[in-house]
Formats: C-alpha cells, structure tokens, sequence
C-alpha cells in the first residue's frame, strides 16, 4: 500500500511519488483485457496541450451576439407568457429564431464528435429571477441536446445547485462537491453533463477537464493491468441510507458493442476512499490494486488536463462518456452560495451512443420518464437538498 495514496485528495508529494515510480517502472507483460481496444482514434482523445484554451475562436466556444441574447430574452417571455410549467420545456416551447436554433442544435456534434466541451459565453445571470433563470439555462440546453434527465436518486430532480453547504457550517459532512476543496477527476451517471454558472468563486474554483479516452490510451499502452483491475468488480460506498441508494456493484470499465463508443469507462475516488464520511465498515476494504488503479487514473487524467476559461453566466456542456472533469479549491470568504453552479442531464438519443445493457437500470433512472411521474424543479437552493445529488465527486 505504500506506493498509492489512500486518500481522496493527492497530495504533491503523491504525485511526484507516482511519478517516480512510473519513471522506473519496467515494461509490462501483461496484455490488454480480451476483445478491447489496443487505441481509442478519435477526436475526443486528446491531450491538454491540443487544446488552446486562449484560442476566442474555438470551435468549442461560442460567444452569443446581442441578437442572440435577445431572441433568448424574447423567448422567455414568451414562455412565461403563456404560462408553461417548467417540465414543458423544450426546443418547442421555448421559441428561437429558425438560425440561431440550427447553430445550438449544431454544437451536439461537437460533444459527441468533436472534443466532447462546448461553452456558450455571454449571459448576465443577474438580469433575471431564479425562475427565470432556470427557463433560459433548460431552454438554450433543449436546443443542443433535446432530452432531459434528472439528477437525484430519486429519479425526479432535474436541477442540482452545487454550492459550497459548510460556508459558515465547517463542522457539516457531506461529499466533497458540496464543499470548498479540490475535486478529483472523475464521471457522473450522465450522457451530457450541463453546468450553468451563476456565480464563481473568489479565487479558485476552476473547472478542469480531461480525456477519458487519452486515459484509457495511455493506460493501455503502459499499464494494461490497471484496466484489468477495471473490468473486475468494484463495491462503491454512496454513503447513503440503504433504502434512499444503496452500494454500488459494478465494473469501470465495460465494452459496449457500440462502433462509436467502443468502451465505457466510468471513475470516481469518493467511492472508493470516503472524505468526511468513511467507507461503511460492513462493505468489502479496496483493494491495493484498486488504490493504485485510482492514483493511476487521477495523475494520468492531472497531466493531460485542461482549465476552462469559464466566467459568471456562461453554460457548459460536457460529454461524460469521453471527459472526466475536476475543480480546483476555492476560496469564497466563508460567505454560503459564493460559488453558485447549477448541474442538469442531457442526451441527444440521435447521436446513438449506446451502453452496456447492466447500466440500462441507471440510464432508465434519469433519462426515461414514467408515466404520471412528475419532475421536480428545485429553483431555489433547499439545505439538504445534495443529499439527494447522485455520488459526486
């Protein structure tokens, strides 16, 4: 065990530690597990020095015009005006001009197809209400990618306010999405993951992005036993009540059958060495090779990554299938809600990516509404309500 970091946060010391040991490592034997990919060719396997974050004309970025802003501004009244529920949302409903609607639809490609990230810069968060300001954030997003999902246990809430909870409350556990330190790489149980940024931090709080599939290149090429140890079963902690979501029996790494998403790879360290909340006791220790496979993923994941140039008011959309994403610490004077992000689940079912037929049960969970089963629209940040947030972090 001395060779990997058992805790959630790295320190620099466990990165160099990692570092040096791989420097010496000895070329493997071991071959890459039965029937996967040798490479993942795709334009969403790339490195942080492809990508030229100060690059204004990014395909990756768009910058809304004035008359953008203002299609979008007229679109919300006109949805308020007819007095609409917040679930009918939808590209329908909230009315853009034929052009405008096109270029949105357009930046799915771009998820799925192009480096898995799109920004879209420009909106002033504070020209409108709570409300208001779910309206635009769901009906810009139902013009990229049309399908909704939630992002509760539950099954039911589709918005999650990821703030800091302790800001003034330093003795309340809870994961550490809902805290002020620095998230380590990893997945949601999502397709497109969406945040709306309505406001940062002080200082920090930088949302970082990495490939999965450079991850799993790399990995591949020099440590094939780590995704040996990703295609076994793993038991993750949602240090939750049993009855509300239990543990979580599964393989991080699963092929799928799919030409376009050859494997699905899903990663979190939260699960695997606890933070505030320890591991329940009763659940089966990690194993070395576990431990060692997360320091892999996470330092693997550090040195390819990249710092959005994300401000207050812009959406991002990512690709949760191809990017693990992170945070750097922040500082935010102890004032609650500082860092204010909103989260939502997308998908566009006409890029057909599909999944492995054991994560058919999760995807039912946040993108196939029952019959007479109603969303929930928590507008407004609720105390506890992270509690009922899918394992973050």
């Amino acid at each position: 065990m001395a060779a990997a970091c058992a805790t959630y946060t790295p320190s620099e010391l466990d990165t160099k530690r990692f570092w040096d040991i791989e420097a010496s490592r000895q070329k493997t034997k071991v071959e890459i597990p039965y029937g996967f990919p040798a490479k993942l060719e795709s334009s969403l396997a790339w490195k942080g020095e492809d990508i030229d974050v100060e690059n204004e004309q990014a395909e990756w970025k768009l910058d809304l015009t004035d008359e953008e802003i203002s299609a979008i501004d007229a679109a919300l009244k006109t949805f308020e005006g007819k007095n609409h529920e917040l679930s009918a949302l939808s590209a329908s409903t909230f009315e853009l001009p034929s052009e405008f609607s096109q270029r949105l639809r357009s930046l799915s490609d771009q998820l799925y197809e192009g480096v898995g990230f799109q920004i879209i810069h420009g909106l002033d968060p504070t020209k409108y209400n709570s409300k208001q300001q779910m309206i635009v954030y769901a009906g810009v997003s139902a013009h990229i990618c049309p399908q909704r999902g939630t992002v509760d246990v539950k099954g039911t809430g589709v918005l999650a306010h990821i703030v800091n909870v302790q800001a003034g409350n330093k003795l309340k556990a809870t994961a550490p999405a809902f805290s002020n330190i620095p998230l380590s790489f990893h997945t949601d149980n999502c397709e497109i993951m969406a945040f709306f940024y309505l406001d940062t931090a002080i200082e920090g709080g930088e949302t970082m992005l990495s490939s999965i599939w450079q991850t799993y290149n790399e990995l591949a090429a020099t440590r094939p036993e780590v995704l040996h140890t990703l295609t076994e079963p793993w038991v993750l902690d949602t240090f939750k009540p049993l009855d509300l979501q239990p543990p979580r029996h599964c393989r991080l790494l699963q092929q799928t059958g799919c030409p376009k998403i050859p494997v699905l790879f899903r990663f979190s360290r939260y699960p695997i060495t606890g933070w505030q909340r320890q591991r329940n006791a009763a659940l089966s220790i990690p194993t070395t090779a576990q431990h060692e496979t997360a320091d892999a993923i996470q330092f693997i994941a550090m040195k390819n990554a990249i710092t959005l140039p994300v401000a207050k008011g812009d959406m991002l959309f990512v690709n949760d299938l191809a990017l693990f994403h992170a945070r750097t610490g922040f500082k935010d004077d102890d004032i609650p809600m500082k860092r204010h992000l909103v989260k939502m689940y997308f998908r566009d079912p006409e890029q057909g990516w599909d999944i492995p037929e054991e994560m058919e049960n999760e995807w039912r969970t946040s993108y196939k509404k029952e019959e007479g089963m109603e969303e929930v629209w928590n507008v407004l940040y609720k105390a506890g309500i992270e509690e009922l947030s899918m394992l973050n972090g």
